[in-house]
Formats: structure tokens, C-alpha cells, sequence
């Protein structure tokens, strides 16, 4: 359920023709000298560096232009620390001390303003969010059962307000170049295709331009085919003997569940139960299942297809969240999984214990 939340009116970042048609950051660091200063921009996380220059008696500065406001860092150093801001074609003012960088003050960026007034309610709610993850831990060595289920119930509704929040503010600044950005970076592991398809859609044209709008339609096209309904993707990886392996080999006799998981996920290991018993039950029949692991150690990996009596086909390329099976299924998090009909078309997603159950006894019929 959407709530309500009251705005202080902001100026919308806009893009038209005319204005300045560059940035121009100055710097003042009080007392710094002879450090080297990289000026840094990203889109996933991985930073490139622009420009670099060396802090002189406190000063530097950097030019340049950018096609459209964006995220950017100054890194001092190799590791005095670094600044995040988001940065126009316009003059911005950096000033501070070195010894207190994550205080420093940003003036000339009305993105970084509008930035900053978002960060602040966010960061009120992350601080909830922590305090109900030690009330849970507490209550967890506690053993206080109560407590438990209340710290637990209070952290699901929080998280859920805090959804609730950077939704709202997408769709209430269509015109700002944040919404992409922010929608990429808080919402993507928690909303599907049609929520995607609601707010990408909702951005004014100029926005879905952006280098952040397009990684949203990119991400919005690998939804949209793995759909319920659109045919499955192949993939093909190394099994736990190094010998290739493709989905394809096993679609087509039968319904397959395509199952990414991974040895270090928790919620993915209390899920493996319930997919030896649906094995066990519906295997016979035709129901097969093909699992591909996020797992960094291949040790890791075969230990728990052991532990866990997993007879099932297993791939993985061990590259953790770059594998390339979950980049093609847009994975995001995990357990996911694929239910795949005999013709190859997807036919169900994320079915896990009962609801599992349910689909394939009425695929398959209650066993005998």
C-alpha cells in the first residue's frame, strides 16, 4: 500500500538547449599538500578515472563536460578517502579539512542539493532498519521468541516504507536525472517487469537518454524475455568436472526448473530441502531440474551439492554475481528460479516449497 509523503517543491532538473556547457570544480582542502586527486565517474559501481591532478596547498580543479548530470568521486590518494557528489556543466565548489572528508561541503550542483534532501530521508530510514537488526539480534540471543517476531515484523514494515519512498520519489520527478539513477541503485534487486515497465515509462524522454535511462531499458528488455510466456534462454557452462553443460541437452522430455542458487546463500540452502524432495517425487515423471551455482570456490560448491544431496545437473563458471547464465536471466538475487514446459517456454517463476509442490502435482498428478 502506497503512503503518503510530503515534498518540499524542488526545482526539476531539466535539459534544454543553451547553459553552460561545462563543469568547472575548484577545490579547497585545508591542509593538504602534494596529494594526488583522481576525478572519477561510474554506472555499476566500477569507477573510471576522468581527470587526475595533484592538491597544491590545498587547491586543485578539473574541467570538462558531461553529456548529462551524473554521479562522480574524488579520490585523494590511494587511501586518504574519497567524495561522492552528483555533477552538472557548472561551476561547483568543493571545501573542507583532509582529515574530515565525509563532511565536506558541495556548492553549484542542484542535483547534488536535490541528491542530498533524498539521501537524508533514506539515510533516517536505513538508521530504523539497523536499529531493528540489533533488536532482532538481541532478541535472537535473548531467546525472547516475541521479540523475535516484533523486531522481525518492524524490520519488514520499514523496509517496506523505505520502498514505498524511493518509488514515490521516482515517479514524482520524472524530469530529474535521479530517478534512473536511483531506481538502479535502491529498487532493481526488489521490483519486477511491470513495476520496472511503470516507472522507466514514466520518465520524461530526455531522461530514458541518459546513460542511466538506457541501463534501465537494458535491464527492462532482459525482463521482458524471461517472462512467463516467452521461450528460455540456453546457456551453457562447466559442470563440477569441467565438462560443458547446456540447458538445451535437457528441455524438451519434460518440465525443467532451471534453479540459481549458490553455496553461501542461506536462504538458497534452506530452500534445497524442499527441491530433493519435489526430485524424489516428480523425477520419474520427467520433472528434471538444472542448477546453476553463484559460487567463487569450487570446493564451496561441490561440498554443499553433497551435504545437501543434490542429484540434479549442476554448471556454474564460479564467477559470483558476474556469472553469465545470470546476467542473460537478469538475475539479482537469490533463489531464483525458472519453471520451463516441454515446448521451452517459460511457464512459472520463483516457486519454492509448497508453491512448487502445488504446480507440479498438477502437472504431474499427486504421487501414487
Amino acid at each position: 500500500m502506497k503512503r503518503f509523503i510530503a515534498w518540499i517543491t524542488l526545482p526539476l532538473i531539466v535539459y534544454a538547449c543553451g547553459g553552460p556547457d561545462k563543469y568547472d570544480i575548484s577545490g579547497d582542502i585545508k591542509d593538504m599538500n602534494k596529494v594526488n586527486v583522481s576525478l572519477q565517474k561510474t554506472l555499476d559501481g566500477e569507477w573510471t578515472t576522468l581527470d587526475s591532478a595533484q592538491v597544491e596547498y590545498g587547491e586543485f580543479s578539473f574541467t570538462g563536460r558531461l553529456d548529462h548530470p551524473q554521479m562522480m568521486r574524488l579520490q585523494f590518494g590511494e587511501q586518504m578517502g574519497s567524495v561522492e557528489f552528483f555533477a552538472g556543466n557548472n561551476d561547483i565548489q568543493i571545501t573542507g579539512h583532509k582529515d574530515s572528508l565525509q563532511s565536506i561541503n558541495i556548492k553549484g550542483s542542484e542535483v547534488q542539493n536535490q541528491y542530498e534532501q533524498f539521501q537524508n530521508k533514506l539515510d533516517d530510514y536505513n538508521r530504523q532498519l539497523q536499529n531493528a537488526v540489533s533488536e532482532y539480534r538481541t532478541a535472537s540471543q535473548n531467546k525472547d521468541q516475541e521479540a523475535i517476531e516484533q523486531s522481525r515484523s518492524q524490520y519488514q514494515r520499514l523496509a517496506g516504507e523505505r520502498q514505498d519512498y524511493v518509488e514515490q520519489y521516482v515517479e514524482e520527478h520524472s524530469n530529474s536525472v535521479l530517478s534512473p539513477y536511483l531506481t538502479r541503485r535502491h529498487l532493481l534487486s526488489f521490483i519486477g517487469y511491470e513495476k520496472l515497465d511503470s516507472l522507466y515509462g514514466g520518465l520524461a524522454p530526455e531522461v530514458q537518454n541518459t546513460k542511466y535511462g538506457e541501463a534501465l531499458k537494458e535491464r527492462l528488455d532482459i525482463l521482458k524475455r524471461t517472462q512467463v510466456g516467452q521461450p528460455f534462454i540456453d546457456i551453457t557452462l562447466p559442470d563440477t568436472s569441467g565438462n560443458p553443460v547446456s540447458l538445451s541437452e535437457h528441455v524438451g522430455d519434460g518440465y525443467v526448473l532451471l534453479d540459481f542458487w549458490a553455496a553461501w546463500c542461506g536462504p538458497c540452502r534452506q530452500e534445497n530441502p524442499n527441491l530433493v524432495d519435489a526430485y524424489e517425487k516428480y523425477h520419474d515423471q520427467g520433472f528434471e531440474i538444472f542448477g546453476v551455482s553463484f559460487d567463487r570456490s569450487k570446493d564451496a560448491w561441490v561440498k554443499a551439492i553433497h551435504k545437501d544431496n543434490i542429484t540434479w545437473p549442476q554448471v556454474s563458471d564460479l564467477k559470483y554475481w558476474d556469472s553469465k547464465a545470470g546476467e542473460k536471466y537478469g538475475i539479482r538475487s537469490i533463489p531464483s528460479n525458472f519453471l520451463i514446459n516441454e515446448e521451452g517456454k517459460i511457464v512459472g517463476k520463483n516457486l519454492r516449497g509448497e508453491e512448487l509442490d502445488k504446480e507440479l502435482s498438477e502437472i504431474y498428478g499427486e504421487e501414487s
